[in-house]
C-alpha cells in the first residue's frame, strides 16, 4: 500500500487541504476560515476538509500517514500543546470592537486534532514556508535565507547559518508585530490590540482601510494612473522596505523571499521596495537579494507537505516538481461541514 500525506494551510482568509502520495498531489480542497461557533470550529474544519480532499484521492483517511500543518500564528501552549492565538482567527484578542466574528482567545489545534492521526505537526505558516521554499523553491542552497508573507498578514520565518529559527513556542520572527514608530496613540491598531505594527501599516486590510476598496482594486487603479493609489502603494512599500531591513539588521539574512497576496502585485512593488531597502546601511543590505516566491500557488500545499514529507521523497520532487501538476483546487461551499 502506498504512503499518503496530507498538507493543511490555515489562513486568516481560507484553509485548504491537499493530499499527496510519492508521485504528487492528488487532491486539493479549500474553504472559507470559518471564525463563528466555539473554539474548536477550526479543527473541525481542519477534519471535515482533510476528509473532502481523501475522499477527492480515493483514499480514507486510515490511510493518512501524517499530517503537516502550517498556519497563521502566533502560538501559545495549552497543557503543552500549540494552540492558535492569531489576532487574524481570534477574534477576542484585539479587544472590544466592531464587527468581531467571535470571542475567542485560542485556538486548541493540537489538542483537538492530535488524536485524530498517527502523526500531526503544526508549525507557523511563515515557518514551514520557509521549509518548503528551502527544499523546493527560491531558496534552494541557502543557509541564510528569510522568507516573508505580505497578505493578509504579515509574517516571516528564516534560516540562519542553515538552521531554521522557531523559538519556545514556534513563534520567531512574527514580523509584522514589530513596531515601526514610537507615537503608538497616532498609528492604526493592529488585530492584536497593539498600535503602529508593521502589519497593522502594510498588509491588505491596511490597504483597504486607507483607500476604501481591497488591495486588488487598489493596485489595478494604481496601474491605470490612479494618483490617490500610487501614493498609497509608494507608502506602504517604503514601510515594508523598511521592516525588511529591521530583519536583516537582527538576521544577516542573503535572501529575502516574498511571498502571499499582495506580493502578488511584485511588478509594481519590487522597484519601490528595493529602492527603499538600499538605502539603509549598506554594510548589511549590499549583498542581499529579494525575490518573490517560486511555489507561489502551491506554497500552502508544499509547506504543510514540506513539514512531514519522508526525507526518501525529497530529491525525487525537486527534480520532477509534481506540484506544478497538481489538480485544480476544488472550492467548497462555506456552510458545508
Amino acid at each position: 500500500m502506498g504512503q499518503y500525506y496530507a498538507a493543511v494551510d490555515i489562513g486568516a482568509t481560507k484553509t485548504t487541504a491537499s493530499v499527496s502520495s510519492r508521485d504528487g498531489i492528488l487532491a486539493r480542497v479549500y474553504q472559507l476560515t470559518k471564525k463563528r461557533g466555539n473554539e474548536a470550529t477550526v479543527p473541525r474544519q481542519v477534519d471535515f476538509l482533510i476528509a473532502c480532499a481523501c475522499q477527492q484521492a480515493g483514499i480514507v483517511k486510515g490511510q493518512i500517514a501524517a499530517v503537516g500543518i502550517s498556519t497563521v500564528g502566533p502560538f501559545e501552549k495549552r497543557d503543552g500543546r500549540l494552540a492558535l492565538a492569531a489576532p487574524n482567527v481570534c477574534g477576542a484578542l484585539g479587544g472590544e470592537c466592531e464587527g468581531r466574528e467571535n470571542d475567542w482567545t485560542l485556538v486548541p489545534l493540537e489538542e483537538e486534532l492530535s488524536g485524530k492521526y498517527r502523526r500531526l505537526r503544526i508549525a507557523n505558516d511563515c515557518i514551514s514556508a520557509a521549509v518548503a521554499e528551502r527544499s523546493f523553491g527560491a531558496g534552494r542552497g541557502q543557509d541564510d535565507l528569510l522568507y516573508v508573507t505580505w497578505s493578509t498578514g504579515i509574517g516571516g520565518g528564516a534560516f540562519v547559518d542553515g538552521h531554521l529559527l522557531t523559538g519556545k513556542n514556534d513563534n520567531a520572527l512574527h514580523l509584522g508585530h514589530i513596531v515601526m514608530s514610537y507615537r503608538y496613540a497616532d498609528e492604526p491598531r493592529c488585530g492584536c490590540g497593539g498600535r503602529a505594527h508593521l502589519e497593522a501599516l502594510v498588509a491588505g486590510p491596511a490597504i483597504a482601510r486607507e483607500y476604501g476598496e481591497q488591495p486588488p482594486e487598489v493596485f489595478r487603479r494604481c496601474r491605470n494612473g490612479d494618483k490617490r493609489a500610487e501614493a498609497l502603494i509608494q507608502r506602504v512599500a517604503r514601510v515594508m522596505a523598511i521592516g525588511l531591513y529591521s530583519a536583516i539588521a537582527l538576521l544577516d539574512s542573503r535572501l529575502i523571499i516574498v511571498g502571499g497576496s499582495v506580493s502578488k502585485n511584485w511588478d509594481l512593488l519590487e522597484p519601490l521596495v528595493v529602492t527603499e531597502f538600499y538605502k539603509q546601511f549598506p554594510a548589511l543590505t549590499r549583498e542581499v537579494v529579494l525575490t518573490r516566491s517560486q511555489l507561489d500557488q502551491y506554497l500552502g500545499d508544499m509547506a504543510g507537505l514540506s513539514l512531514v514529507m519522508p526525507d526518501s521523497w525529497i530529491a525525487d520532487w525537486q527534480e520532477t516538481r509534481p506540484w506544478e501538476n497538481a489538480p485544480e483546487t476544488t472550492v467548497l461551499d462555506p456552510e458545508v461541514v
